[in-house]
């Protein structure tokens, strides 16, 4: 559960006036570990970075799948120049059963 910043700064100006960081914690029911991190950084951080693209796109997986239903994830990898766990990770993701090897 994320806390707004504001109820951070409520939380970590009270152990600044003597109160203790256990009846801190203790009055909205969290963790005093919880209260100890934001005092080590009391901003929330942010989301995380974009990710690269996809290596292998739905569109291309499904047109790859339907011009070549019986092929092996060794001769998709081929095709789409990457690895065959790329493939396979790709036909998991968007539901695509593979064909096993022989």
């Amino acid at each position: 559960m994320t806390y707004s910043t504001d109820f951070r700064k409520l939380a970590l100006a009270k152990p600044a006036q003597g109160i203790s960081i256990r009846k801190v914690a203790r009055e909205p029911g969290i963790s005093p570990d919880t209260v100890y991190k934001w005092k080590k950084n009391p901003v929330p951080k942010g989301y995380p970075k974009d990710r690269k693209p996809r290596k292998i796109s739905r569109q291309a997986l499904l047109q790859d799948v339907a011009q070549y239903p019986d092929a092996y994830c060794a001769e998709r990898a081929q095709r789409f120049r990457c690895s065959t766990n790329a493939v396979h990770k790709a036909l998991k993701r968007y539901g695509i059963r593979r064909k096993k090897d022989p």
